[in-house]
């Protein structure tokens, strides 16, 4: 009767603990807050992944995402734990040189030995193109771990390597959104290198400004100049400026030299003795700051092109003034109407 009883009692024991073995609660999914998307700009891969994970990147390489910190390395070496599940997400891009063999990239990347754990290689749709799709899955204590591995290849560049895996019989709840963030793919690509043989962009033409201001600097004269030009002094008789654009060309200037002609203040004989200097032509006859004046015409050739001088010469107080416009020809249209503007304002002190 006792033996009986105690029959009894270690039949309802052991249907208890199969019981409650059976009945084992799977572990609940981690929470994916929402989805954010990861660009590489160094080999083009990119995928969405969940914005409340943890990252671990590589630029050029990988782009990996876990559930939390502490299942971290469980993926590293799949222990059967009681971890209460976990998840990860891996993007991997490898540069290829020559032909690619995909079959042979697959076996390489079987992590575990027991082959009865992978699934039947099927072909799939990833990014666009035709992938293969390796899904695994085995039994741990705290339930069933699943993984799939995709490869695709854009272009014989570069092949990608994406990993869903999850511990915990959590995957089949994660599906959706794995197969959310497969649909957002892009795939590595080498992007060729191109050498540029485009003849260099030619640099934009320095114009004058049409907007004039007052020079302050001068003690013999008074003069408005382009708001884009600075004038510097220089050596030589009562005063010497030249007027320059600022990051302009340096042959495309406005000077003025003041000097003493207290002992010849004849304009016409002035004249007379320089028109040698100036190739020996004829003066043309202007007015300078409302005085009589005359303007002597030459061109200096350069390797860039003419060079054209225009010369004013005026007597004003026993002061010989000497005015000279310097542009570079083919400018002319920019450079000679704003000269002539600022010299229209020139005036004696």
């Amino acid at each position: 009767m006792q033996m009986r009883y105690f029959s009894m009692f270690v039949l309802t024991l052991c249907a208890t603990l199969v019981f409650q073995a059976c009945g084992k609660k799977a572990a609940d999914p981690p929470p994916i807050t929402e989805l954010e998307m990861y660009q590489d700009k160094n080999i083009g891969f990119g995928i969405k992944y969940p914005k409340n994970w943890k990252a671990s990147t590589k630029p050029g390489e990988l782009a990996a995402y876990f559930s939390s910190d502490q299942v971290l390395q469980r993926f590293i070496d799949y222990k059967d734990e009681e971890t209460g599940g976990g998840a990860k997400i891996e993007i991997v891009a490898k540069k290829l040189t020559g032909v690619a063999n995909i079959d042979s990239i697959i076996k390489e990347s079987k992590f575990f030995d027991d082959e009865s754990v992978y699934k039947p290689i099927e072909t799939v749709k990833v990014g666009g193109v035709d992938a293969k799709k390796l899904a695994y899955e085995f039994k741990f204590s705290d339930g069933v771990f699943k993984g799939e591995r995709y490869f695709a290849m854009k272009d014989t560049t570069a092949i990608t390597i994406i990993t869903f895996e999850s511990f915990g019989s959590t995957f089949d709840a994660l599906k959706p959104k794995f197969d959310e963030m497969l649909a957002s793919v892009e795939l590595a690509f080498v992007k060729p290198v191109v050498k540029d043989t485009a003849a260099p962009a030619k640099a934009e033409t320095f114009k004058p400004s049409a907007t004039m201001v007052a020079y302050g600097g001068a003690q013999t004269f008074t003069i408005q100049i382009p708001d884009n030009f600075s004038g510097n002094k220089k050596n030589g008789g009562v005063e010497a400026l030249e007027f320059k654009g600022i990051g302009g060309p340096a042959d495309c200037t406005v000077r003025i030299d003041v000097t003493d002609a207290s002992k010849q203040n004849n304009l016409d004989k002035i004249i007379a003795q320089n028109k040698a200097s100036y190739g020996g032509s004829d003066p043309s006859s202007a007015t300078l700051g409302g005085e009589k004046a005359f303007y002597f015409t030459r061109v200096a050739k350069t390797k860039d092109g003419d060079v054209v001088s225009r010369t004013y010469f005026a007597v004003k107080s026993n002061k010989l003034y000497r005015v000279t416009l310097n542009w570079f020809k083919p400018e002319q249209e920019f450079f000679l109407p704003v000269f002539e503007k600022s010299l229209a304002s020139f005036s004696f002190k």
